[in-house]
């Protein structure tokens, strides 16, 4: 019998109606390359098995590949840490779909690798902690560097709010299936987040105090800059929007 590990951060999922939701919200066409991580059990793989586009299954738990491999041969399964993997030389051409119950020790790193590939996924749909998950669905008044980072490149929407019956053994903590698809919102996305981060660095400090301090601008220049945003000059990082954060790497 297969028990789930906790340095791995799992929890397998099987909630049936969870598992229609997240094939729903991955919108799978049969030319698609469906990369699921984590799959654990293969509850959600069983599903995506049967929809005719081709699987690639990235597994970091050994013990668990030989039983994938035996359910599901026609399936590519990669052997390794999904939030180090090279999206863009293991899927090289074709439109692709990143999938999976996310382990919640690795949540954030995996979909930030996936979105800053030089071939991102054309949509994302992921369960992951609910708490990471508000985090990167925040609006403007309680926007935080993750916040920022996932949606400079990508527009996220709730798909689900998951207790934890859904899973065995049941996490201490909800869960959250979200969307991500990306955007064109920014042609330097790094810059942008690389710019935030410096003001959430002291984000109790009002914004042109600390990039005054990092030697981004004068204080007087930067008051002026976030008043022509439409912001107070007071301003901080956890108010401004994407938008605002794209003008101001302008």
């Amino acid at each position: 019998m297969i028990f789930a590990k906790k340095s791995f951060g799992q929890h397998f999922l099987r909630d049936q109606s969870v598992l229609n939701k997240i094939v729903a919200a991955a919108d799978i066409d049969p030319k698609d390359i469906v990369v699921e991580i984590g799959p654990g059990r293969g509850a959600l793989t069983e599903r995506l098995a049967g929809l005719g586009a081709h699987l690639v299954l990235i597994e970091l738990d050994r013990e668990l590949i030989p039983e994938l491999q035996t359910r599901f041969p026609d399936a590519t399964i990669v052997q390794a840490d999904a939030a180090h993997v090279d999206y863009a030389e293991l899927i090289p051409q074709g439109d692709w779909i990143l999938v999976g119950n996310l382990p919640y020790n690795a949540g954030n790193a995996i979909i930030r690798q996936a979105l800053a590939s030089s071939r991102p996924p054309k949509r994302q749909v992921v369960m992951l902690q609910r708490e990471v998950g508000e985090k990167m669905l925040a609006k403007p008044g309680e926007m935080s560097i993750l916040s920022v980072a996932v949606q400079i490149y990508a527009d996220v929407k709730r798909v689900a709010t998951v207790k934890p019956g859904a899973f065995v053994p049941p996490p201490k903590v909800d869960s959250i299936v979200l969307a991500l698809t990306p955007n064109q919102k920014s042609t330097n996305p790094e810059a942008v987040i690389g710019l935030a981060k410096l003001a959430f660095a002291h984000k109790r400090k009002q914004m042109h105090r600390t990039l005054s301090d990092a030697g981004v601008g004068t204080s007087e220049t930067l008051k002026a800059k976030l008043l022509a945003l439409g912001l107070a000059d007071t301003a901080r990082p956890e108010e401004v929007s994407v938008a605002q954060w794209i003008e101001l790497i302008k």
